[in-house]
C-alpha cells in the first residue's frame, strides 16, 4: 500500500494515462430528464401544484452515465447496450455521442423502449418522477446482435466495466459469454450490479456495491448511522468470497466507503476506508457510476488498489456538489486533488472552474491589481468584494505587466510571492495571473456577475465598464481608503532613516 504522500504524487500521472486506455462499459442504459420549472398556485382539478416548466434538460443515466463518465475522465470508451429505435434513444445517442463515446455496439431496436427516467422539479425540489420504458430481458436476437459486438470490442480494450442495473441487458446468456472472453481474454473487470453473486464465475477484479446492496448479499439487517459502518467493517470481507473479486469497495454514502482487498494467499486485511463530505440526497444521482468508472481508469492506468479507490472517492466528492446526473473530468479532478491550491494555471482550468461555479448557481465576483505589498486597504477591498456574490476570483498582474505599468523599480515582491499571500486569505477563492495591461481576456473567460473596483476608479473612468455590462455583469466600486497605498508604503520605507 502506497502512502499518502506518494499516492499523491502519483495522482496526475495515472490521470495522464486515462486518454491512452480503451474501456468497454456494457450494461442498461438510461435515459435522465430532468423538467425544471416554478410553481405559485394549484390545479384547480386537484390539491396539486401547477408547474411552469421553463428547462428541460436529457442526460446519459444507468450504464449510459458510467460510459459518458469515462469518456469525460479521458478514457476511451466504448458502449454496448441495447436500447430503443424511439426518440429518446436518439437523443441518449445524441449525448453520449457529444460526450465523446463510441456507439457501433449500442443494439437499436424496434422491439424495445428506450428506458426514460423523467423528474420534475419545481424550484429545484424533485416533485415526481416518471419512468417509462423496457425493463424485461432482452430478446435472443438482441442477445446475438449484443454478442456479436461484445466478441468484437472485448480483446480490443484494456478495461471492462459492467453497470447491471438489472433492466435486462446483462442476460444469463450475456453473462455466460462474457464469462467465456474473460476466460480468453483476462481483462481488468470491474462490475457495478445488483446481483452481484451473478458474476463470481466472471474472476472479476473490483465490485462495488453500496450499503443496502451489501447488506442483501450478505443477508444482514438494515442498520443507520455509524452502526453501519461498524457492521460493515465487521462483516465487509465477506463480499469478496461472494462475488470471488480481488477487491470490494462498499460505497457508504456521507459515511464514505471500506476497501477490502484479498491478497494471492486468500488473506484479508482489515479494511481501508475513504471519507466523504455529506451532500443532499438529490445530488448522489450517478454517484456510483463516477466511481466506478474512475475506480477502472485508475486500476487500468496502474494505480493501487487503494490509490484507485482515493481517486474514485475524489472524483465522486465532486460529482455530488452538483445537481442531477453529472460527470467528473480531469481538469476538475486534478484541482480537487491539490485540495486547498486556489491558484489557476490556465484559460482551460479558469473555464472549467467557471463552469463548476456556474452550475452550482454561485454569484461569481472578479476583481484585478497588482497586490504588490499586501496592506490593510487591499484587504478591505478583498472582503468587501466577497460579499457581493458567492465566489471571488482575483486577477494578478504578471511582474512584467507591473514593470510597464509602474516602471522598472517595480513589482516589489514576485508573481509566485503575490498568488501565495492573496491565496492565504479567506476571502479569495481563486486568484488568476495575466500578462496583459488590462485583464480583458480574463473579464471574457469569466463573465463575472460583478466587476468590483476601488475607489480610487467611477464607473465611467473605468474601460473595463462597456465590457462587463456588455457581458451582462455589474461594476460595483468600493468605497475609497485614501490612506493606505503601496506606493506610499514604498515612500515610507524609502525616506525611513536607517538605524545605526
Amino acid at each position: 500500500m502506497l502512502t499518502p504522500d506518494v499516492q499523491t504524487q502519483c495522482f496526475p500521472s495515472w490521470i495522464d494515462r486515462f486518454p491512452r486506455l480503451r474501456v468497454l462499459v456494457i450494461g442498461d442504459a438510461i435515459l435522465d430528464s430532468y423538467l425544471q420549472g416554478a410553481t405559485t398556485r394549484l390545479c384547480r382539478e386537484g390539491p396539486v401544484p401547477i408547474v411552469d416548466v421553463v428547462e428541460a434538460e436529457h442526460v446519459p443515466g444507468g450504464a449510459a452515465n458510467a460510459a459518458a463518465n469515462v469518456a469525460s475522465l479521458g478514457g476511451n470508451t466504448h458502449f454496448l447496450t441495447v436500447i430503443g429505435d424511439d426518440a429518446p434513444g436518439g437523443q441518449l445517442c445524441a449525448e453520449l455521442e457529444r460526450v465523446g463515446v463510441q456507439l457501433e455496439g449500442v443494439v437499436r431496436s424496434r422491439d424495445r423502449q428506450t428506458l426514460v427516467k423523467q423528474r420534475l422539479l419545481a424550484d429545484n425540489q424533485l416533485l415526481v418522477r416518471f419512468d417509462q420504458g423496457s425493463t424485461a430481458a432482452i430478446s435472443p436476437t438482441e442477445e446475438d446482435r449484443l454478442i456479436e459486438q461484445l466478441n468484437r470490442q472485448y480483446p480490443l480494450c484494456d478495461a471492462v466495466v459492467i453497470s447491471d442495473y438489472a433492466y435486462g441487458v446483462l442476460t444469463p446468456r450475456v453473462i455466460l459469454h462474457l464469462q467465456r472472453l474473460q476466460g480468453r481474454y483476462a481483462r481488468l473487470l470491474v462490475a457495478d450490479s445488483k446481483r452481484l453473486r451473478t458474476y463470481a464465475a466472471l474472476g472479476v477484479t473490483a465490485v462495488k456495491p453500496n450499503y443496502d446492496e451489501a447488506i442483501a448479499l450478505l443477508n444482514l439487517p438494515r442498520l443507520s448511522g455509524t452502526q453501519r459502518v461498524e457492521q460493515m467493517t465487521r462483516h465487509g470481507q465477506g463480499v469478496l468470497a461472494a462475488t470471488g473479486a480481488k477487491m470490494v469497495a462498499i460505497t457508504l454514502d456521507r459515511d464514505g466507503a471500506l476497501i477490502f482487498l484479498q491478497d494471492g494467499a486468500g488473506t484479508v486485511a482489515d479494511p481501508a476506508r475513504t471519507f466523504a463530505d455529506p451532500a443532499p440526497s438529490a445530488y448522489a444521482t450517478g454517484a456510483g457510476d463516477t466511481y466506478v468508472a474512475t475506480l477502472a481508469l485508475a486500476l487500468a492506468a496502474g494505480a493501487d488498489p487503494h490509490g484507485a479507490a482515493s481517486l474514485a472517492a475524489t472524483a465522486t466528492g465532486i460529482i455530488v456538489t452538483q445537481p442531477g446526473t453529472t460527470r467528473c473530468d480531469p481538469l476538475t479532478l486534478r484541482r480537487s486533488l491539490a485540495e486547498g491550491n486556489k491558484r489557476i494555471a490556465d484559460p482551460a482550468e479558469l473555464t472549467s472552474v467557471v463552469a463548476q461555479q456556474r452550475a452550482l448557481g454561485r454569484r461569481i465576483v472578479f476583481t484585478n491589481g497588482c497586490f504588490d505589498i499586501l496592506h490593510s486597504g487591499h484587504v478591505t477591498c478583498l472582503e468587501q468584494a466577497k460579499a457581493l456574490g458567492d465566489v471571488l476570483i482575483v486577477g494578478v498582474n504578471t511582474d512584467e505587466s507591473i514593470r510597464q505599468l509602474k516602471g522598472p523599480s517595480r513589482p516589489v515582491n514576485g508573481l509566485v510571492d503575490r498568488l501565495t499571500v492573496l491565496a492565504a486569505l479567506g476571502c479569495v477563492d481563486y486568484v488568476v495571473p495575466f500578462a496583459d495591461l488590462a485583464p480583458r481576456e480574463l473579464i471574457r473567460l469569466i463573465g463575472p456577475d460583478v466587476y468590483a473596483k476601488g475607489g480610487d476608479y467611477t464607473r465611467h473612468s473605468l474601460p473595463e465598464t462597456p465590457l462587463i455590462e456588455e457581458l451582462g455583469g455589474e461594476v460595483v466600486i468600493l468605497p475609497y481608503l485614501g490612506d493606505r497605498s503601496t506606493t506610499n508604503l514604498i515612500q515610507q520605507i524609502r525616506t525611513t532613516p536607517r538605524e545605526a
